[in-house]
């Protein structure tokens, strides 16, 4: 076996936020290996949120094909059931490298063979000594239409601030409601005023959610907070005004967390909720980077 890798390849699936940890994670390894970056993407499901996005940035790596991606490919419902009767017939792929649970694991640092990753590495240090790299690769391939300029203009005129409420499936989906639950109004309200106690009473709020009807009827971000409700199907320019915000009130969300991430300004003001998780088995001590707020 050698000691250096040829190759990393990345299971890409979810949304656009768990899409980005992964790249990160196996740009990261690729780079230090000087390997190739493959990405393996997993079932699409058109008119979700979990369709491929990636390539809306400046992403390296090519697509990975089924042979390529080995153990990552999820096999079919009889291949699944002959495996579990007859394992000696389906070996595993000893390429393949499954997340075992959210805590970081430094091992995955130093890996230097061939492997694919499988799992969501929700954590800045996994990419963190590349981290010029990955902010660089996470911009938009094509320029921004003229209302996200517009809106980027104002962002960029006055201290500013982003709010993300996460709504969506998070309320709408039993089990993501029992897994993730859904951020408070007293929990916005309370960043809000932390975020303009630190930055100063001028502090302009925009939001973005899945659910502007809800975050107008709650006034989230208070008078004078700017709803941005018009990308759609383009959640990559909702991240590019994110990142353009001088601070930050994320949801327990992965695309909010990029879109405070992103940012690099030294002095940035992040506010992340306590609790991340409704699920109290599943732990989060490593998602949030330890200099951001936790309210």
């Amino acid at each position: 076996m050698s000691n250096t890798a040829d190759y990393v390849v990345a299971g890409i699936t979810s949304g656009l936020g768990n899409q980005m940890f992964q790249y990160a994670a196996a740009r990261r390894l690729a780079h230090i290996n000087g390997a190739e970056l493959l990405l393996y993407i997993g079932k699409q499901r058109p008119g979700t949120h979990r369709v491929y996005g990636l390539h809306r940035f400046q992403t390296g790596g090519r697509i990975a094909t089924a042979a390529e991606a080995g153990g990552l490919k999820r096999p079919g419902k009889m291949r699944r059931r002959l495996a579990e009767l007859l394992p000696f017939l389906t070996p595993a792929d000893p390429e393949v490298i499954r997340e075992g649970t959210a805590e970081f694991n430094p091992a995955i640092l130093e890996l230097r063979r061939n492997v694919k990753l499988s799992g969501y590495w929700q954590c800045e240090r996994y990419f963190s000594d590349i981290a010029g790299i990955v902010r660089q690769e996470f911009t938009l391939r094509e320029p921004l239409d003229a209302q996200n300029c517009a809106a980027l203009a104002r962002i960029g005129s006055a201290p500013s601030a982003f709010l993300h409420v996460r709504r969506g499936d998070y309320v709408n989906n039993a089990d993501n409601n029992k897994t993730f639950g859904t951020c408070s109004e007293d929990y916005y309200s309370e960043a809000a005023r932390l975020l303009r106690e630190r930055a100063g009473p001028e502090l302009r709020f925009y939001v973005f959610s899945n659910d502007p009807a809800w975050v107008r009827e709650n006034e989230i971000g208070g008078e004078g907070a700017e709803v941005i409700d018009w990308n759609g199907e383009r959640p990559e320019r909702d991240l590019a005004l994110m990142r353009a915000c001088q601070h930050a009130v994320i949801a327990n969300s992965s695309f909010s967390w990029w879109g405070a991430w992103l940012n690099p300004r030294p002095d940035k003001i992040v506010c992340a909720p306590r609790t991340w998780y409704a699920d109290p088995t599943r732990d989060a001590r490593d998602l949030v980077p330890a200099a951001w707020f936790r309210c």
